[in-house]
């Protein structure tokens, strides 16, 4: 148990993984600058997010902040 955190509640250290910032090819006027795959270590929330379900191809947002509903998500954790 961490004070702060209620029990039940998934908790993620954000900001550890990268999908761009070098992490895959990418094309520049026709130049293939291949990835760093360094970059590409790690994991980002972004994929566990709530989805909108008007949009569907971005994660669900706060009307009021703007913000990506981080505290909406439900995940299931499953033994792997």
């Amino acid at each position: 148990m961490i004070e702060g955190i209620r029990p039940g509640t998934v908790t993620f250290a954000l900001g550890y993984g990268h999908w761009a910032y070098g992490a895959s090819d990418i094309v520049i006027d026709g130049q293939r600058i291949p990835a760093d795959e360094r970059r590409a270590k790690g994991a980002h929330l972004n994929a566990a997010m709530r989805i909108d379900p008007v949009l569907q191809n971005t994660p669900l947002s706060d009307p009021v902040g703007a913000s990506v509903v981080f505290y909406e998500t439900l995940v299931k954790l499953e033994r792997a």
